[in-house]
């Protein structure tokens, strides 16, 4: 396997792929909020049970927006290299190579695929970035690792 896409990162895709990584801050975060706003609603005056509320709602929007303005530097176009050894990822500065065995798991979502890394770290590979025979190509890699048929 060799698939290398290239991948604009913009504001908007940002907060798509932190909600996607780390869905599981996102569920306690929109639980906390929803809390926050149940208690604002029994005191319509206790603004900060709104803004709390809000904040939480959206933690992982917002956390996205930080992490876009934190990383600009890094450039926009993120290009993965995909092989049968392991991922290597590029930008303007930097490079990240990493060996299959440090994936922790690898789901499939509407826009793509995230890619779970240890410690909480991940990206996610868009669909529309691949080619069809790309597409064919993973899915094949992707069945062949899990042992399932292709």
């Amino acid at each position: 396997m060799n698939i290398t896409i290239a991948v604009t990162v913009t504001a908007a895709s940002r907060m798509r792929n932190v909600r996607l990584v780390n869905r599981w801050i996102g569920w306690v975060t929109g639980l906390v909020g929803f809390a926050y706003l149940i208690w604002w609603l029994s005191d319509p005056w206790n603004l900060a049970g709104l803004l709390f509320g809000v904040i939480f709602l959206v933690f992982p929007e917002l956390l996205g927006l930080i992490r876009h303005a934190l990383t600009r530097r890094y450039g926009r176009v993120f290009t993965y290299t995909l092989t049968d050894a392991g991922v290597r990822a590029r930008s303007a500065v930097t490079s990240l190579e990493f060996d299959w065995n440090a994936v922790t798991s690898i789901r499939e979502v509407r826009p793509g695929w995230v890619v779970r890394l240890p410690a909480g770290g991940g990206f996610v590979l868009p669909e529309r970035a691949m080619t069809p025979d790309q597409i064919t190509e993973w899915r094949a890699f992707l069945a062949a690792r899990s042992g399932a048929p292709a």
